[in-house]
């Protein structure tokens, strides 16, 4: 039998290959690669603590500023170069972290804690690789930067632990320290609660003790510190794997000959198939252009009330506009090229689409505000609005690009989009919802409406509350038990009983306008 032949890598990880595996060679950590494991953990807590547990607000935005803070100075301490345009990219991350503080809104939030990972990636990966911003590669960036590198390094953090632990003497007190403080935490917790059931005046002293450490939030917060540990993992590794040492930039040709690779439809096919639907725009907008376009005008077709003709077609519209995103993305991303150019015919059609999906934008647009001036704000009206000018945004890219090969279009668009991203974020849209209909609205609100604005979050509540629109709420709740004040009093407690809540702007508003 042949025996296997086991080879040297020049690589340090280990992989199967046909001349057999090669072992990995085990990661020497410095001094700073280490400090930056033990702190990633606590921040990691915080993470799972704040994000998952409890209300988001100052000390999230806190949490955040620190970690990028962190990976900052990782970077720079292990030699990396921070250019002008990294700075102010960071600049950017520690606005958003600022969202957690500015709305109350869940949603927003939600989306700021995706864009803040992704945003904290892509900037390690950019200081890494030195490359610049937002090149034609982005999407296949941000997927290597915050999901395939750091879950290729993810172990590293307990391995930079670990060798520092083993490496002193301080460190093994550490970890002794540590294990003597997971040990210390039941056992307290058990005598605590047997001297506050034998005297009275330790009941007094422990009491705040006791509510914060009983059995469900001892064991709330070993789930969480459970959690911390794969979270920190993920943090480390993603700021390990863009040290210069380990950090692979992706190749832009690279990039293009993979979806060059996905070009396999005929055009044929993709012209035959799109074709009818460009004729069915051209039929629709003959047909219907009095009806569709008197949103225009700020008048209804006959036969029509405001509510029916906003929402009659709105929706579809709407739905029409993703669809010809898909549309244009397919035909783009995996028809044949001829030679690596595109074809004259695909630069039409795509032309044309996105034109007509500018159409049918504007006029849902149109029917929306048309709508809005007469029934007022919500959310999702909020929310659609927003998006279908940002995809039009984009619709308007796609078309300079084909009209301008050069066409940037990528930096484009992701200005864009942070740029929109922060104007939905800063606005407080429940806020500007709830002023709107208080100030808009009050000949045709209810009770009832009032309330489920309130109900948004805070930052809507804080409206409401506002001395500007108390003559207002007692009217609607005359007739109600208590009246307003009683409304508005109940409001203000239930709001602010969260202690993490009141570490927001709205909760500062709140109490300074009683």
């Amino acid at each position: 039998m042949e025996e296997t032949n086991f080879t040297q890598a020049e690589n340090s990880e280990g992989i199967l290959t046909s001349a057999g595996y090669v072992p990995e060679t085990p990661a020497v950590f410095t001094g700073h690669e280490k400090t930056a494991a033990l702190v990633t953990f606590p921040l990691a807590f915080g993470a799972v603590h704040l994000i998952l547990w409890h209300t988001t607000g100052l000390l999230t935005s806190v949490l955040f500023a620190a970690i990028i803070t962190l990976m900052v100075i990782f970077m720079k301490k292990s030699g990396s170069e921070l250019r002008a345009g990294h700075k102010m990219f960071a600049a950017v991350l520690y606005v958003f972290s600022a969202v957690f503080t500015v709305t109350a809104n869940s949603f927003i939030k939600t989306l700021d804690v995706v864009f803040l990972t992704l945003g904290c990636g892509y900037l390690l990966y950019l200081i890494g690789s030195g490359k610049g911003f937002f090149g034609k590669a982005l999407p296949f960036e941000l997927l290597k930067s915050t999901v395939q590198d750091p879950l290729t390094h993810f172990s590293k953090q307990y391995s930079a632990v670990n060798s520092t632990m083993k490496g002193s003497r301080a460190g093994r007190d550490i970890r002794n320290g540590f294990l003597g403080a997971l040990l210390a935490v039941p056992l307290t917790a058990v005598v605590a609660d047997l001297l506050i059931s034998a005297d009275r005046g330790m009941e007094k002293m422990l009491g705040l003790l006791t509510t914060n450490l009983n059995g469900a939030g001892i064991f709330r917060l070993i789930v969480q510190a459970m959690m911390a540990i794969p979270a920190a993992g993920y943090i480390y590794g993603m700021m390990y794997s863009h040290l210069a040492k380990n950090c692979k930039p992706l190749n832009d040709e690279a990039c293009e000959e993979f979806c060059s690779r996905a070009r396999r439809i005929s055009r044929t096919v993709l012209y035959t198939a799109v074709t009818p639907i460009c004729l069915l725009y051209a039929m629709f907008f003959v047909s219907q252009a009095n009806y569709f376009l008197s949103a225009f005008l700020g008048k209804l077709p006959e036969g029509y009330s405001f509510a029916e003709y906003a929402r009659k077609g709105f929706f579809e519209l709407f739905d029409i506009q993703l669809i010809n995103a898909g549309v244009i993305f397919v035909m783009n991303a995996f028809s044949k090229r001829e030679e690596g150019k595109k074809p004259a015919a695909l630069k039409v059609y795509t032309l044309i689409i996105s034109f007509f999906t500018l159409v049918i934008t504007a006029t849902a647009l149109s029917k929306m505000f048309l709508y809005i001036s007469s029934y007022g704000l919500t959310q999702l009206r909020v929310y659609t609005s927003w998006f279908m000018v940002l995809t039009a945004l984009m619709f308007v890219f796609v078309m300079i690009k084909q009209l301008r090969p050069g066409f940037r279009a990528m930096r484009a668009a992701a200005v864009t989009f942070i740029l929109m991203f922060g104007l939905l974020c800063f606005s407080r849209p429940d806020a500007l919802i709830a002023k709107y209909d208080l100030t808009c609205c009050r000949d045709t609100i209810t009770a009832h409406d009032i309330t489920m604005l309130s109900e948004m979050s805070l930052d809507s509540a804080a409206v409401v509350t506002d001395p500007q629109y108390r003559e207002l709420i007692y009217d609607k709740f005359s007739s109600s038990a208590g009246g307003g004040a009683r409304f508005i009093s109940s409001l203000r407690n239930a709001s602010l009983s969260d202690p993490y809540a009141r570490l927001n702007l709205s909760a500062y508003l709140m109490e300074v306008r009683k």
